[in-house]
């Protein structure tokens, strides 16, 4: 402030010339601190977008891992699952049966399959239930070779063997606490299975014990969320932290 004071009273005194020079200094010396005070708001913005970018590159490397450990799960699973069909298909061909023997048979297959979905977790049940009086007409069919009602009766038990695999999503009506509700249901293979309402204020897994649904804390709503958003391909692939039923008793497919 004394400087500029000083300045002015210089002013004065010098000639005109003289007092345009130092007005042009005075110029120049707020128009560089402008540009100083510009240039560091860039710098300063550019340090905000490099750390930007740093971040969404580790995410993208922790997704990464993510996806690799999740396809190597499925690798192995698909691996043991391909084996388990070819050792049955051997296992089968080498037994010689005759029309008599095959009827039998089929119709042990499908009361076995009916008794491993009423056991099993509620899912699609209109459908797996249909599937199964379906099969029971079939093979009562006397117009359909014996070839054809096996193929079909051996369909149906891959369609079951294939609601194992993954994470599966159906927005479906439940009966939760004696009223009717509409949820977003989420299925890990024949594992576990969740709800989450469609406000998502309320999540819920299915207690097979009990033979009922279970209300679970808030801190889960956010994960089965996600798992919905997993079966639904709309979300990346990743690990899941979600509570799992203890193992109870398992109807055999046989």
């Amino acid at each position: 402030m004394r400087h500029i004071l000083f300045l002015c009273l210089l002013m004065i005194w010098l000639p005109v010339s003289a007092q345009d020079r130092i007005e042009q200094a005075i110029d120049t010396s707020e128009q560089t601190t402008r540009e100083s005070a510009r240039s560091q708001a860039r710098i300063d913005q550019l340090d905000d977008e490099t750390r930007r970018k740093l971040e969404a590159y580790r995410q993208a490397i922790w997704e990464r891992q993510q996806l690799e450990v999740y396809s190597e799960q499925l690798e192995e699973l698909q691996r043991i699952q391909v084996q388990d069909v070819t050792r049955l298909r051997e296992e089968l061909a080498e037994v010689p049966l005759s029309e008599d023997d095959l009827m039998p048979l089929m119709l042990r297959m499908v009361n076995a399959l009916q008794r491993f979905v009423e056991a099993d977790l509620p899912f699609l049940q209109d459908e797996r239930q249909q599937r199964l009086s379906s099969l029971k007409q079939m093979l009562g069919d006397a117009e359909l070779s014996m070839s054809d009602k096996y193929r079909r009766v051996i369909e149906a038990y891959q369609i079951e063997l294939d609601y194992g695999r993954g994470l599966a999503s159906e927005r479906t009506e439940l009966e939760v606490a004696g009223r009717r509700v509409v949820v977003d249901l989420l299925r890990v293979g024949r594992v576990a299975m969740y709800f989450l309402s469609l406000d998502g204020g309320t999540a819920a897994i299915w207690d097979h014990t009990l033979g009922q649904w279970s209300e679970l804390p808030a801190t889960h709503r956010s994960m089965i969320r996600q798992g919905i958003r997993i079966a639904r391909e709309v979300a990346a692939p990743e690990l899941l932290e979600l509570p799992v039923p203890a193992p109870g008793h398992a109807e055999d497919l046989s």
